[in-house]
């Protein structure tokens, strides 16, 4: 039996995938304990995780600059975290992308740990198109010469956030920021492009979210086609799709749920609003709406069912990109989400057949990876470790 360790901001688009390896290893029969929000205490409890506070999760001065944010800030949380990490003498830690201070903590535990993307792969490559903005793969000699520019300013970036995440982990007295062992990655093949050259540590793990634990909501009454909505729930952002598909839906020939924290709890004919797990509501959905974070469009494609997304904001634009280069998705840009043109492209989703099928052979491909994958990645990793050690 091992001892793991989670360690996850309190997003829920973060903390439900990691939550998700965590209770796989856990069924397992590992010790498992996860270092995060106030508000996923119970989920945890739910899937027999011990729980413990994320120290230091309140907005400090200097958040609004990215390096502070991704390197500075986190050399406190892990003086603050690793003690108590500490106590239960971890052999491997998973740790969010987004969470670094797990990435110290770590390394001053010297211990292995796997990072968590819950989304695609966020390296910048020459020979894609930049990452993170949401564009196409280019068609001309132009657009390609314009894409390796922005690249190549991307690479600069990574450099100086390099040399920032080395003087970080000085700070602690390590020698180098501590780079994961493995990393795994919330998509789907199908949703990542080619590239020539991919990294060795890196592992495509498919859905891995969690559902919360929260009561499921019932469909309306009916045989109309179901269209179920999310909001999105990173707490940075202040805009919504709920109000906006309600008034495109609100007179059309389907059944509509929208799963809000923004709106109050409804149930009105063919509308229901309120929150719940999305699993069981896919499971019979004839099109899934969200602004694409990675969890929803996981579980929506594992659910063979056709999307449509309106990316709101950061990896959002990019997961559309990846959507629309395999026709499993209509794009509405946020600036043009009327409520038609967000009926439209619903109505179009409803008949595409083409879509569908794609649709289908993504969820082929999640029935071969998830939680139970990626908990069998994270045991060989450690088994490696441990042997490297004896």
């Amino acid at each position: 039996m091992a001892t793991i360790g989670c360690i996850v901001g309190p997003d829920p688009g973060h903390a439900l995938p990691v939550l998700g390896i965590g209770a796989a290893l856990r069924r397992r029969g590992h010790e498992v304990t996860v270092w995060t929000g106030r508000r996923h205490a119970s989920l945890a409890a739910h899937h027999d995780l011990a729980w413990r506070e994320l120290p230091l999760l309140a907005p400090q001065p200097g958040d609004e600059d990215l390096g502070v944010r991704l390197h500075a800030r986190p050399v406190g949380m892990a003086r603050a975290l690793t003690p108590d990490v500490a106590r239960t003498a971890p052999d491997l830690l998973i740790v969010d992308t987004l969470t670094r201070a797990g990435a110290l903590t770590a390394g001053l535990l010297d211990v292995p740990h796997v990072e968590v993307v819950p989304h695609h792969l966020p390296d910048p490559a020459l020979d894609l198109p930049p990452v993170g903005l949401g564009r196409p793969l280019p068609r001309t000699p132009w657009r390609r010469l314009d894409d390796r520019q922005i690249v190549r300013r991307q690479l600069a970036s990574h450099a100086v956030g390099e040399r920032q995440a080395s003087a970080a982990a000085a700070d602690l007295g390590l020698s180098a920021w501590p780079g994961a062992d493995l990393r795994l990655l919330q998509t789907l093949p199908s949703l990542e492009r080619a590239r020539g050259v991919w990294p060795t540590d890196t592992v495509i793990a498919g859905p891995l979210a969690l559902d919360p634990a929260l009561p499921p909501l019932l469909p309306p009454d009916g045989d109309a086609p179901l269209v179920v909505v999310t909001d999105s729930t990173a707490t940075a952002l202040d805009r919504s799709l709920a109000e906006t598909a309600i008034r495109a839906l609100q007179s059309a020939d389907v059944r509509l749920v929208v799963t809000t924290a923004g709106l109050p709890a409804r149930r009105d004919g063919r509308i229901v609003v309120g929150l719940a797990p999305h699993g069981p509501l896919l499971a019979h959905a004839d099109v899934a709406v969200s602004p694409g974070g990675g969890g929803f469009i996981t579980k929506a494609a594992a659910a063979a069912v056709p999307q449509v997304v309106v990316p709101l904001a950061g990896d959002q634009r990019e997961a559309a990109a990846r959507l629309r280069d395999v026709h499993a998705a209509r794009i509405v840009r946020p600036s043009r989400c009327t409520p038609r043109a967000l009926r439209w492209a619903i109505v179009r989703a409803l008949s595409d057949t083409r879509s569908r099928a794609v649709a289908a052979r993504l969820a082929a491909e999640a029935a071969e990876l998830g939680p139970e994958f990626a908990a069998e990645r994270c045991l060989a990793l450690l088994a490696t470790a441990q042997g490297a050690s004896a």
